[in-house]
């Protein structure tokens, strides 16, 4: 799974799909390069080990064993403590509800010794996947060191059971950042049709649509999409403690 550069944004309209593909894409990505991945949202540790067996990702099966896949909140009640947040060398990242925790509009409160760690992520060996629904709700200097974009288009029904929606099919594209605002003046806000599907393929990277497969199902058991971010996000440590807010019961 090739993401070009290290800073990414994954965009996409509210229940897009845009947790989901971090997840898919960002897992990938870390087992080819052997990255350790940390999140600011809740993993279910037993379903994390499924998907990895499922997958054949030896390296994250093993570096969620020893503590490589870590949850690491951003927010402490009201307050945003980006500070020490990006600590770990050859590290994926994955930020979600960046436009609450960097929000443009909130220039001044923005962490400058994060803003300073992005600007050195290249030699820190780290990777930065962050996530919100438009671009321009995110700080300025976020969106001018970001590298690439991919724009989530999952298509969803409503589901009785959840009580809100859930993906059906995958649908989402990887642009490099002046392919995607290319494609952000000409097709996002535009009326759609054939023309724009072609271009949209066109200043793609690489496009992906399809149904779920039953491994991409197993995702949906690793993170809990309806909860808040802030609601103190964990893992278990799966060696040393059986259980913790979000898992219960044994892996093995």
């Amino acid at each position: 799974m090739y993401i070009p550069g290290h800073i990414t944004g994954i965009l996409g309209e509210m229940g897009s799909g845009k947790s989901f593909v971090s997840l898919l894409i960002g897992f990938e990505m870390a087992e080819e390069l052997q990255y350790d991945v940390c999140v600011n949202f809740a993993l279910d540790a037993k379903a994390l080990y499924r998907y990895f067996v499922s997958c054949g990702y030896t390296w994250l099966l093993s570096r969620l064993m020893h503590g490589g896949i870590e949850v690491k909140p951003v927010s402490s009640g009201q307050k945003v403590d980006l500070e020490n947040w990006m600590s770990r060398r050859r590290c994926l990242y994955i930020l979600d509800e960046a436009g609450i925790f960097l929000n443009a509009r909130r220039f001044q409160s923005n962490s400058p010794q994060f803003l300073a760690d992005l600007a050195q992520i290249r030699h820190d060996g780290r990777k930065l996947f962050w996530i919100a629904q438009f671009v321009d709700q995110v700080d300025k200097q976020l969106r001018e060191l970001t590298q690439s974009y991919i724009y989530c288009d999952c298509i969803t029904k409503y589901s009785r059971k959840l009580g809100s929606t859930e993906l059906l099919f995958k649908n989402y594209r990887v642009f490099t950042t002046p392919q995607f605002k290319i494609f952000s003046d000409k097709v996002l806000g535009k009326k759609l049709g054939f023309k724009s599907w072609i271009l949209s393929n066109t200043l793609a990277l690489k496009s992906w649509y399809g149904s779920l497969t039953e491994v991409d199902r197993l995702l949906f058991d690793i993170y809990p999409s309806l909860e808040r971010i802030e609601s103190g996000p964990s893992l278990v440590d799966v060696l040393k403690q059986p259980t913790c807010k979000f898992v219960t019961g044994e892996i093995f």
